[in-house]
């Protein structure tokens, strides 16, 4: 599965059939369903999954707000 979203900070894209995409909503669609919407839509696009583990993010062993030992 992938999942894709509108580009734009507000609005929608309704492509019919009672689809639509709505900003700052990610929808999670099939392979092959993902690369045909982008393709045919160049409002939507595919969302990267960040990968868990190094960089990037705070997490509560990364020693902050830790007293000096």
């Amino acid at each position: 599965m992938a999942k894709i979203k509108y580009k734009h900070d507000k609005g929608a894209l309704h492509i019919g059939g009672g689809r639509f995409f709505h900003a700052g909503e990610i929808y999670e669609v099939t392979d092959e369903d993902a690369k045909r919407l982008t393709e045919t839509y160049g409002d939507l696009e595919i969302v990267e999954e960040k990968k868990a583990g190094r960089g990037g993010g705070r997490h509560a062993d990364a020693g902050e707000g830790k007293a000096a030992e």
